[in-house]
């Protein structure tokens, strides 16, 4: 389709629809809030809100998710460092291709790596992948919360 006012292509996406995947995060983490600040006035709570479709909101949802479930997830950040001094990034220590989020539920570890739209894994990442597979712990290729509900519920 053209844009008629600078004749280019209009490549915009569809708007976001909220998941009901969620919209039930929302509903838990807002309990949860209410549980925690049970003299708060109602009028005076902030609703939580997530959404889907970013890798920084997907992770979002999934960090809080696990939480309110009563686990343990962090998120991880293995880029490197800018050093001011010397003018540019320098390397991180810790290991290439390590999954966007570290979790422990109900005693079993996860890796949780999250990935939008098209983008792939590395070849780093599909190592980390077998390894800890191979080691008993479980990975995930996060795309979007509602299939991460289905998939970590069915750890029941």
């Amino acid at each position: 389709m053209m844009n008629l006012h600078n004749k280019r292509p209009n490549h915009s996406k569809a708007p976001y629809r909220k998941p009901e995947a969620v919209k039930e995060l929302e509903k838990l983490a807002t309990d949860d809030a209410r549980l925690k600040h049970p003299t708060l006035p109602e009028y005076a709570l902030i609703v939580r809100k997530f959404r889907d479709d970013t890798a920084n909101s997907l992770t979002s949802c999934i960090v809080t998710y696990i939480t309110l479930k009563g686990g343990f997830a962090s998120r991880i950040n293995n880029t490197g460092m800018y050093r001011a001094k010397l003018g540019r990034y320098t390397p991180g220590t810790s290991c290439k291709g390590l999954a966007d989020v570290m979790a422990t539920y109900r005693g079993l570890s996860f890796h949780i790596e999250i990935k939008i739209g098209k983008d792939k894994q590395s070849d780093h990442q599909k190592q980390i992948e077998l390894q800890v597979n191979n080691s008993g712990g479980f990975y995930y290729l996060a795309r979007n919360f509602t299939d991460f509900k289905a998939w970590l519920d069915s750890r029941n």
